[in-house]
């Protein structure tokens, strides 16, 4: 199963996007474990994360989280602006299902 892990700041934003990704993901048939966290559990739920999005209000700390979840092999990218703002859950799943491949 693939997992994602979004960030942001108060996990807020973040949970109602994950909850949309799942939506699409069961909608398309797929495995994918999503969940929604704060920037500051990302360290405590990386274990077995395939992606890590982050919200893009965290732009200025994608170089630290990215040197953090480095030995996890996790890959990282910041979530496209107007998707995070209108919370498009199936923008986001395709652009992490992307990263994936």
């Amino acid at each position: 199963m693939k997992n994602i892990l979004l960030a942001c700041g108060a996990g807020a934003s973040s949970g109602f996007i994950a909850q949309k990704m799942r939506k699409a993901a069961q909608s398309r048939g797929l495995e994918v474990g999503i969940r929604a966290i704060s920037d500051t559990e990302i360290m405590e739920n990386i274990d077995g994360v395939g992606v890590l999005l982050i919200g893009p209000h965290l732009k200025h700390k994608l170089a630290e989280i990215e040197s953090e979840v480095a030995e996890y092999q996790v890959k990282t990218m910041l979530i496209e602006r107007k998707y995070y703002a209108t919370l498009d859950g199936e923008a986001v799943l395709k652009q992490a299902l992307e990263l994936m491949d």
